[in-house]
């Protein structure tokens, strides 16, 4: 409790105390003026107890600010409601000069006599002191502010890293307003500091409140009902990028000068976010360009279909490994080919899919994009689907297919990515399946469609420097000259393409039909066993014996390698030749191996 012992001071002394206080708050900015005044009153008043009230505009009523047996003046408005009413034991100084009007009760003594002209020169004095201090105090804090401000703008000036940004802008706000608490809900992915509460703000989010929305759309500050909670737009140039949201009890109680100081704050956090973000996105594009560039320089000095698909793919892994990924080359019936990492397009619904895909792609001849495909495919096992032609003169030339089994996986910028990267793709994409088509033709026989003995031959040695088995299989003809003589040559011809049809059925992708030479046809099998290699033949000659007409029969020579062994091509083709010339001689129709 504050005991007051002067009395009889005079007028002149009053004023001089009153004004020592403004001068103390001046020079020290001492915010805890109010005990200094109140005790300035008390002596000259000769009074012991001494309350003051606050009108609380937006809510039509008075809040208790300080009373004289408190210490200190508390931070917090206390949410007692106060009615005046007059008694012979209080005098009633009521103060309209300052920013929020005052009521300031004097509790009066029974053994007291208050002097009616004191009170009156009090009621006077303390009205043009709360004046001029209210001026004063307007401009001390604007400076303060405007100090504050310009030393923000300085510490966030050129930053571009939004972790900063947001902590920067949580100190300034947590340093200037007591007891506040500062979280963020932002429209972009912004990275964050541990400690700060940011999150992404979604319009379909049910616990996004109606002052949110307001704030975000207006880019006008708000308050909730009760006062309790300010929100303050983040605002940039170029567009909103979310809103602060600050609570506290000191919410109701600011002045015009805070809530300017807090809505440049925002401004500031809005426009260096937008330039953090800008920077990312320059240097985002700058990446992005960059790999586009060494992968279109990579692909261009490349001929090889196969190696230019791995390049591809190497590609779009790194930058999404959960993706699978797939080309479809097309030629002019649209018939499918498709390279993949995944055994899915290897089974029919997988071949099936990709047809389906390659319709979309073909009518709307633009990029296929979805996040939720199913819609669109209840039987696809993919969610999120990218599907981008691949266009060379005016000419469709494949799809290149990108897919996740997850919803939403590829944002607008990984879809423009991946289209820039396939489109710079094209020309190298095109000059290999040229050349794929030129080396084809060069190494197919004419008659028969097989693959020629040279094609054959490269393919054996250079699958002997990199595998670790195969095997060869010969076939010839059985008495392919008494066809001949018989029917004639055409006819011979004739038997020699059903033949190669025969050996046609039973090659898988990693085998090669070839034509040997004269009536001799071989099959090289990777990767296979020599029981196998049996197999693959018997199936052969009983196939060629069922279906040619006029019927004939084959017969054929096995052999096979393995890297444990000191296997050259040479002894390959001996031993494959010398089965060959075996079975002949048992009778034909017969499968020998080496």
């Amino acid at each position: 409790m504050i005991i007051l012992h002067v009395s009889n001071q005079s007028r002149g002394k009053f004023i001089e105390q009153l004004y020592r206080n403004m001068s103390d708050f001046i020079e020290n900015k001492n915010l805890n003026w109010i005990p200094s005044l109140i005790d300035t009153i008390g002596t000259y008043l000769n009074c012991r107890d001494i309350t003051v009230y606050e009108w609380n505009e937006s809510e039509s009523c008075y809040y208790l600010n300080y009373h004289s047996n408190n210490n200190k003046v508390p931070y917090v408005l206390m949410a007692n409601h106060f009615e005046v009413v007059d008694d012979k034991s209080t005098i009633t100084l009521k103060l309209d000069s300052y920013l929020c009007p005052w009521v300031i009760i004097i509790n009066n003594t029974p053994n007291d006599s208050m002097d009616q002209l004191k009170v009156n020169i009090v009621n006077k004095e303390v009205n043009s002191f709360l004046s001029t201090l209210a001026s004063i105090s307007h401009n001390i804090h604007k400076s303060l502010f405007n100090n504050k401000l310009l030393e923000l703008n300085n510490d966030l000036s050129g930053s571009t890293h939004s972790s900063f940004i947001f902590q920067k802008i949580t100190e300034v706000i947590q340093s200037t307003f007591h007891d506040i608490t500062v979280s963020y809900m932002v429209t972009q992915d912004f990275t964050v500091p541990d400690h700060i509460n940011v999150k992404i703000m979604t319009w379909n989010d049910a616990t996004l409140s109606r002052e949110v929305k307001q704030t975000f759309m207006s880019g006008l500050m708000q308050f909730d009902n009760d006062n309790s909670t300010v929100y303050l737009p983040i605002t940039g140039k170029q567009g909103n990028y979310g809103v602060i949201e600050m609570q506290g009890s000191l919410i109701n109680g600011m002045n015009n000068n805070e809530k300017y100081f807090l809505t440049e704050v925002a401004k500031v956090c809005g426009k260096s976010l937008e330039t953090a973000f800008l920077f990312q996105h320059s240097r985002n594009k700058i990446d992005q360009l960059t790999m586009i560039n060494q992968t279109t320089n990579h692909l261009n000095s490349r001929l090889d279909f196969r190696e230019i698909i791995n390049t591809l793919k190497d590609q779009f892994a790194s930058y999404s490994s959960d993706s699978t990924f797939a080309i479809l080359p097309l030629d002019g019936n649209y018939a499918a080919t498709s390279v993949g990492n995944d055994s899915y397009f290897e089974k029919e619904e997988g071949m099936l899919f990709l047809e389906n895909l390659k319709t979309y792609t073909k009518n709307y001849e633009e990029t296929f994009f979805s996040g939720n495909f199913k819609d669109n495919e209840p039987t696809s096992i993919f969610q999120s689907v990218m599907a981008v032609p691949m266009k060379h003169e005016n000419s469709l030339i494949g799809i290149v297919f990108i897919g996740h089994k997850d919803e939403y996986q590829y944002d607008y910028h990984q879809y423009k990515l991946m289209e820039s990267m396939i489109q710079h793709s094209v020309v190298a994409f095109a000059n290999s399946l040229q050349k794929e088509q030129l080396t084809k033709a060069l190494a197919v026989d004419h008659l028969t469609g097989l693959y020629s003995r040279k094609y054959l031959e490269e393919t054996v040695t250079n699958h002997m420097q990199e595998g670790n088995k195969g095997a060869l299989m010969l076939f010839d003809i059985d008495d392919f000259k008494r066809v001949n003589d018989s029917y004639g040559h055409l006819i011979g011809d004739q038997v020699l393409i059903q033949v190669a049809e025969a050996l046609q059925e039973v090659v898988a992708d990693n085998y090669i039909a070839a034509r040997w030479g004269g009536e001799e046809l071989a099959i090289y099998a990777k990767q296979i066993s020599l029981e196998e290699a049996i197999r693959i033949s018997k199936e052969a000659c009983e196939i060629v014996e069922h279906t040619t007409n006029p019927r004939v029969t084959i017969s054929s020579g096995v052999s096979s390698w393995s890297s444990d062994e000191n296997d050259t091509a040479n002894t390959i083709w001996e031993r494959s030749d010398k089965a060959l010339y075996e079975a002949k001689e048992l009778g034909k129709n017969k499968v020998v191996y080496k």
